[in-house]
C-alpha cells in the first residue's frame, strides 16, 4: 500500500510539472528559433512598429505589444497554429514574435519560412498590411523604413 501511495504522489507531481510546462509553452514563454534572417526582421518591425517597447500601445488603441499586433491579426494567427494565450500575451515579446511568426507562415509561406527564398520586403509588407500587403502601394513606405534597419 505504501509503495502505492508513493506512485500516485510521484503521478501527481508528473501531471503538475507537465501542465506548468504546457502553460509556459502556450504563453509563448518557451522560446522558438529564428533564422538569423528572421531575427534581423524582427528586431526592424520591432523597432519600426514600438522604438522597442513591449508596452506600447497605438492606432488609438487597437495595436498592442512592440510589433504593434491588432486583434484581428492575432485571431488569424493563433486559430490554426495552436500557440494559445490571449491577445493581451502579445504585450510579451517572445509571444508576439510566435504570432508573427505564426502569421508568416500562413501568408508568406517561403518567403518566410525557405532561408534561400527568404523575402524581407514581402514579409514586412505582409506584416504591416495583412495577408495581401506586399501587393499594396501604402505599405511601401513602411518597407523603406524596416529596410534601412537591415
Amino acid at each position: 500500500m505504501k509503495t502505492l501511495n508513493r506512485l500516485a504522489s510521484l503521478l501527481g507531481w508528473i501531471i503538475l510539472i507537465s501542465t506548468v510546462l504546457v502553460g509556459l509553452s502556450s504563453l509563448g514563454i518557451a522560446q522558438t528559433q529564428y533564422t538569423p534572417q528572421q531575427d534581423a526582421l524582427l528586431d526592424a518591425l520591432i523597432q519600426v512598429e514600438s522604438s522597442g517597447r513591449d508596452d506600447a500601445v497605438g492606432d488609438g488603441g487597437n495595436a498592442i505589444g512592440c510589433l504593434q499586433i491588432w486583434e484581428v491579426y492575432w485571431i488569424d494567427a493563433t486559430e490554426r497554429s495552436g500557440i494559445g494565450g490571449s491577445y493581451r500575451d502579445c504585450f510579451n515579446r517572445d509571444y508576439a514574435k510566435r504570432i508573427v511568426d505564426a502569421y508568416m507562415k500562413r501568408y508568406a509561406g517561403e518567403a518566410w519560412t525557405n532561408p534561400e527564398k527568404f523575402d524581407a520586403e514581402k514579409c514586412a509588407r505582409i506584416h504591416n498590411g495583412g495577408p495581401r500587403g506586399h501587393t499594396k502601394k501604402a505599405t511601401e513606405k513602411y518597407w523603406e523604413k524596416v529596410d534601412k534597419l537591415l
